[in-house]
């Protein structure tokens, strides 16, 4: 092992010093000549030619350069040269955001979009060469250059409605951070879904139980118990409590905790859309870039950039309705820019909103028990001193309370949407806070970026655990009703730095190093109370098990352009982590239950280990609107210690356990850009699949790697705008996620070749059809609806053959509206047919009568202003 080890280890030190050697000896690549045969015609082609022949990421309106027709180009050119002659007597200009993102402007234009994270731009022109006639030098221009495409609408792999352009077959250009450098959705050789967090806002779709369903590949299944999101993507889920499958970012850092004894399946907070200018969904591993835990995929949520362009805002007031509520939800929404000076913006958002209850408990006779109040807000700062620097500050806060958590009983005597759980169990107090920094810069010919990272996550949670240790609980204190207040805590720091340049024409270089500390402190409480009132008792006594984890990585990326339509992407990580765990058990919990004197006190366990990651992604270019692309690539989740492994004599530790993805996609755009489509065929290998299991004698949980599993599958999305103002999108998926070899005879739970993973549906599908039009000069309204099918589930493997299955359910979802200059009126009708589609629960769960249900039918409206 230490000798694949060092030669892993060497080989990612080989590619680093071969690319930074290479990027020492090299000028700037966008200054060299290149060898252009581009024909005479629409701008919209030329220019995309002129991109691929130059290999550079160019940003251009589509709008704006309808109308346009550009000269023949044929001959060897510097890039700069070529794109003067291509745009001679339009009035458009140029500059250059980074080595390889050049941005196109309309007349009189500030400036385009680039996205935020992106490297710092050059205020040179391509050749280098400071002309007037392309833009002196300006600050404030630059400033705007340096803007993502913020809160823009989505695109043909895109959730939500398309923005309506100038001419039928305007579909907008959308840019993602996917490979964490700036690229047109479209050019990306990853499978993406970027969610247009505006028609979050105005459906009121604010948490990923409400929207997930118009994502390919994603499933959302609330923990049993506590109701938080456990995500999986592709069906690469091992079940509730290990180790997370999806990765999450906000702002390229790192959210949440690392592991499952960590809290990591507990801490996922919906993140309110007003917040945010897009989510990116990532599917398939994404272990080189990202790292640990992103085996399945990852979900990147992406904050709105301040902007020096001007003052400006938005208001937001809203009510909702929702089937057999108690009584009606609200929101309050607000935000502004404000221009400091020419290099300084400062963004200020906040939001408060009552998401309507609609559980009664019967036992109490309380309704609607799980109303939510949900408060936050975001401040982020974007100072750019000079053309080469800039320093991006973030903080996001939320705050999220409850009475009940939305779990419905299925037993005699309870009607729909009822349960019947000791008063005052399903109470939640999630607050959470992200703060970030990112530093751009230019250091000659590497680009440099530092994005440094901090999560404060405080949890507390009190579930009804009376299914497992109510009948013990009646003997002793003379009740059955038991609860679990919890508090659950996550301290993490990251850092990563990367350096990023080319080496002439036909090599691009990403060199990274990442590292994070987290520490985590999970506290339980377990007490006997009276059902009715909730008062205590009699207490069990308590758990307490802090954890830490801490790791080390480096990592690279290297894309040979072998010719202009060609390109290879290699890339590998190296990573290592260490853990740390004790456990401390007091009271009935110790002597009654486990039979041992009290305290209980399993002394430190401390683990390491390491994994290695890989990418190699071959792209064809067929022409700038069509690609194909092949992806080999790896993911893996951490191993770690085990719970009470000394006290009860188990294994003291688990393996990491990786996947490998096997895949071939096909991108681009038609019929004269009116169609969009994304599709790719995939195979992922599972081996040492971390398992949650139950030893057979003291009934203590532990992890184990047993096993191996498969996901297969196919995807298509498709989006059109057939006519002016007319948006249609789909995208349909199967997918097989199964076992490929039994569980070990000796595990506490079942499971054979063939049958299904957790929580992963065959078949998905999804429409959303849109459309906006004139009713007078100054007012335009718009119509739109989603049908959203999830195939058939099973849950969590158990100690027999019998699972629980969560049948298949179509939801439908209705929006209208009005827009009068700088107001909108916004209407909206979620789950018209009120459907009762499963998410969870059941056999196997520790409540197995309970079930987590997508939220019935609610109505409601809200008013924006903006300014």
């Amino acid at each position: 092992m230490r000798e694949v080890f060092l030669l892993r280890r060497g080989g990612i030190a080989t590619a680093l010093v071969t690319a930074w050697l290479a990027a020492c000896v090299t000028a700037n690549a966008m200054a060299a000549g290149v060898m252009f045969e581009i024909a005479a015609g629409d701008a919209r082609t030329t220019l995309k030619e002129f991109a691929a022949q130059a290999h550079v990421q160019l940003l251009f309106d589509y709008s704006a350069v309808a109308q346009l027709r550009t000269p023949e180009l044929k001959g060897q050119y510097e890039p700069g040269a070529a794109l003067r002659i291509l745009l001679r007597g339009t009035g458009f200009t140029f500059k250059q955001v980074n080595d390889h993102t050049v941005a196109v402007m309309a007349p009189g234009a500030g400036a385009a979009i680039a996205p935020s994270g992106s490297a710092p731009m050059q205020s040179s022109t391509l050749d280098g060469a400071h002309n007037t006639k392309e833009g002196k030098r300006n600050s404030s221009d630059t400033f705007r250059l340096a803007q993502a495409a913020q809160g823009q609408a989505a695109s043909a792999v895109s959730v939500g409605s398309g923005t309506t352009g100038e001419k039928p077959g305007d579909l907008e250009e959308v840019l993602v951070t996917a490979q964490k450098k700036v690229e047109n959705i479209l050019s990306v050789p990853v499978p993406v879904t970027v969610i247009d967090t505006n028609a979050l806002i105005q459906s009121n779709q604010v948490s990923l139980e409400d929207y997930y369903s118009e994502v390919p590949g994603l499933n959302v299944t609330p923990a049993d118990l506590r109701g938080a999101p456990i995500l999986t993507i592709r069906g690469i889920n091992s079940g509730t409590f290990t180790n997370p499958t999806v990765g999450v970012t906000v702002d390229d850092v790192p959210y949440g905790a690392s592991t499952g004894i960590g809290g990591a399946q507990i801490g996922v907070l919906d993140f309110d859309p007003s917040d945010l200018a897009r989510i990116e969904v990532l599917r398939g591993p994404q272990g080189t870039l990202y790292g640990a835990s992103s085996l399945g995929g990852l979900i990147k949520f992406v904050t709105v950039d301040p902007s020096t362009d001007a003052v400006s805002g938005r208001l937001e007031a809203g009510v909702s309705t929702v089937y057999d509520g108690a009584e009606a939800g609200y929101n309050f929404r607000g935000a502004i820019n404000l221009p400091v000076t020419d290099t300084l913006a400062i963004r200020l958002s906040g939001f408060s909103r009552q998401d309507p209850g609609y559980i009664d408990n019967v036992l109490t006779d309380q309704r609607g028990i799980n109303e939510g109040e949900v408060y936050g807000g975001h401040f982020s700062a974007l100072w750019r001193p000079s053309d080469d620097v800039s320093v991006k500050v973030g903080a996001l806060f939320q705050h999220a309370t409850a009475s009940g958590i939305s779990e419905s009983d299925v037993e005699p005597g309870l009607g729909d949407l009822q349960q019947s759980d000791v008063r005052g169990t399903g109470v939640y107090d999630r607050q959470n806070a992200v703060y970030s920094v990112v530093v751009n810069a230019k250091l000659g010919v590497a680009n440099f970026t530092a994005i440094s990272g901090y999560n404060d996550i405080r949890i507390f949670d009190n579930p009804d655990i009376s299914s497992l240790l109510g009948s013990l609980s009646e003997p002793l204190f003379g009740v059955d009703g038991t609860t679990a207040p919890e508090h659950n805590a996550t301290k993490k720091i990251s850092q990563e730095f990367r350096l990023t340049g080319s080496l002439g024409e036909r090599l691009d270089w990403l060199l990274g190093a990442f590292y994070t500390h987290e520490n985590n402190y999970w506290f339980v409480n377990f007490y006997a109370a009276q059902p009715f009132t909730g008062v205590t008792v009699g207490s069990w006594g308590t758990d307490d098990f802090p954890t830490s984890y801490t790791e080390y990585a480096g990592f690279a990326d290297l894309t040979l352009h072998l010719t202009d339509s060609f390109d290879v992407q290699v890339g590998g990580r190296e990573s290592q982590n260490r853990q740390s765990y004790t456990e401390t058990i007091t009271g009935l919990y110790a002597t009654d239950l486990l039979g041992m004197p009290s305290p209980v006190v399993n002394p430190p366990v401390n683990t390491q280990d390491s994994s290695f990651t890989y990418l190699v992604t071959p792209t064809f270019k067929f022409s700038p609107d069509l690609m194909v692309y092949a992806r080999l690539a790896s993911g893996y989740r951490p191993g770690g210690p085990n719970p009470t492994s000394t006290v009860f004599d188990l294994p003291a530790s688990f393996e990491p356990d990786k996947t490998n993805n096997y895949e071939v996609g096909v991108k681009g755009d038609t019929l004269d850009h009116r169609l969009t489509f994304d599709a790719s065929a995939y195979y992922i290998s599972w081996k040492d699949i971390q398992l949650g299991l139950i030893a057979p004698v003291s009934g203590a949980a532990y992890y184990a790697n047993g096993s191996g599993a498969k996901s297969q599958g196919l995807e298509l999305s498709l989006q059109a705008k057939p006519v002016r103002g007319f948006t249609a999108a789909a995208w349909v998926t199967w997918n097989e996620a199964v076992l490929t070899q039994d569980v070990p005879l000796a595990s506490s739970v079942y499971g054979i070749a063939g049958d299904r993973l957790p929580d992963s549906s065959r078949f998905s599908a999804n429409l959303a059809l849109d459309e906006e039009f004139s009713l007078t000069g100054r007012m335009t309204g718009f119509v739109g609806g989603t049908l959203s099918y999830v195939g058939g589930r099973e849950g969590i493997f158990t100690t027999t053959p019998e699972r629980a299955y969560f049948p298949p359910y179509a939801k439908t979802d209705l929006r209208a509206g009005v827009k009068f200059d700088t107001w909108a009126l916004n209407l909206y009708v979620n789950n018209l047919t009120d459907r009762r589609g499963v998410l969870s629960g059941g056999f196997g769960t520790d409540n197995p009568v309970a079930f987590f249900y997508i939220q019935p039918r609610i109505a409601g409206l809200s008013v924006t202003k903006t300014f």
